[in-house]
């Protein structure tokens, strides 16, 4: 493996980007170990432990196997106690000040973590993680560790156009932590944009958010591949995207789908959920649920629920308190309630379209679309419109869904679209 000294990085970049007239952008080419691209680096463990301010780190293509390193946190991101120490391992972190990693223009870089906590962004301000894949993620023991990807502490960081994919870990491991690998986990102190980008195969939730984490969610393939449920070991166990403690986030435009859960909205975090896609869920669609202890706003609009086993969507919250505790409006929620294991409403929710639990007096729900749902015993959904009326309402909601990319790759696209 090829060494090189940071002065000689600096040379480096300096010969491959050219001096701007106010300030100057180190600019790091890296290429796998066995790769004969001129000039590159391939020691990414030295490379990342001291890189310069603003630097552009662009990977060659090719496939580049990351060494698992022991990690300790003095936090827990999902556990009851915050202050829980948690062991685990991580492939490599990154921090500092403006970094980027930029995937090739032609071509994929794959970067092969084998460890819990992937890609780890921590301290790393205005940082950037562009066009790379990162796969094969090896759950930890601890089922403390939030395993991930993806993992954001401390840190603002863009996740643009990448592939996170085929992050499963060990079946053993996984059946005793119950808890599997998520796609991208934003944590405590971190501000994340995940946009353009497939998470498509991994076992635990797509995304997750935790402990006052801030995320824009946008035009996102967020795929569980497998629809694995319970302990079963495989792709689209957890949630699709969860927000969890007192999180904060706007989620548009994304297809979920494959997934033992839908987009939740949990205990104190309070997030924008508009113009996705939620599709051939195990459980329920969408959820405000505030585990009887805490007060979640969810604004839901124009979301569409296609195929769920069990509710469209649960609204849960019992506290009439601020902050305000949301809407669920203009919502399209089709063929949900469809697995009859779920008829008793437990252990999920109440087997229709809408199942109003606990729902505050400022919370609207109104001008929803319901058609050919299920309810329990195979009662026709309650709420369910005719065929026509159906069709009707739905040429509004089209115009607004078809400015997101992503949407029109959905099963419900192709099946109610109809060339409209």
């Amino acid at each position: 493996m090829t060494r090189h000294s940071f002065p000689a990085l600096f040379l480096l970049a300096a010969l491959l980007v050219p001096v701007a007239a106010a300030s100057q952008v180190a600019e790091i080419l890296v290429a796998p170990p066995d790769s004969s691209v001129s000039g590159a680096v391939s020691n990414l463990d030295s490379l990342f432990q001291a890189l310069p301010k603003g630097a552009v780190v662009r990977f060659s293509p090719g496939d580049y196997i990351l060494r698992p390193r022991p990690y300790t946190e003095p936090t827990c991101g999902n556990c009851a106690e915050e202050s829980t120490r948690v062991q685990a391992t991580v492939g490599l972190r990154i921090s500092g000040q403006g970094v980027w990693l930029q995937g090739p223009e032609h071509g994929e870089a794959v970067l092969h973590t084998h460890a819990g906590y992937g890609l780890l962004f921590e301290d790393c301000r205005s940082c950037n993680l562009d066009g790379l894949t990162v796969t094969d993620g090896a759950r930890d023991t601890s089922a403390a560790a939030t395993d991930a990807a993806v993992v954001v502490k401390r840190s603002s960081v863009n996740v643009l156009n990448c592939t996170i994919r085929d992050n499963i870990g060990d079946s053993t491991t996984v059946a005793k932590t119950v808890v599997g690998i998520i796609g991208v986990a934003g944590r405590e102190g971190a501000t994340l944009t995940i946009r353009n980008t497939d998470i498509v195969r991994n076992s635990w939730d797509g995304v997750a958010l935790y402990r006052g984490a801030q995320a824009v969610i946008e035009s996102n393939w967020i795929d569980g591949v497998d629809l694995a449920r319970g302990t079963t070991v495989g792709g689209g166990r957890g949630v699709g995207i969860g927000m969890t403690w007192n999180a904060f986030a706007t989620v548009r435009g994304n297809v979920v789908r494959n997934y033992w859960k839908g987009i939740g909205v949990f205990l104190d975090a309070q997030a924008t959920v508009e113009e996705n896609i939620i599709e051939n869920v195990a459980t329920w669609g969408l959820t405000l649920w505030d585990a009887g202890v805490g007060r979640p706003t969810g604004t839901f609009r124009r979301n569409v629920v296609y195929r769920s086993g069990a509710c469209g969507a649960s609204i849960v919250r019992t506290s009439p308190e601020p902050p305000r505790p949301g809407q669920f409006v203009q919502n399209i929620l089709v063929k949900t309630g469809q697995d009859s294991r779920y008829d008793s409403g437990e252990p999920y929710c109440f087997q229709m379209a809408i199942a109003r639990h606990a729902v505050p007096e400022n919370f609207p729900i109104s001008a929803n679309i319901a058609y050919r749902n299920r309810e329990a015993r195979g009662k026709p959904g309650g709420e369910d419109l005719d065929a026509e009326t159906f069709e009707a309402r739905m040429i509004p909601v089209w115009s607004a869904l078809s400015r997101w990319e992503k949407l029109p790759r959905s099963g419900f696209w192709k099946d109610y679209h109809k060339g409209k």
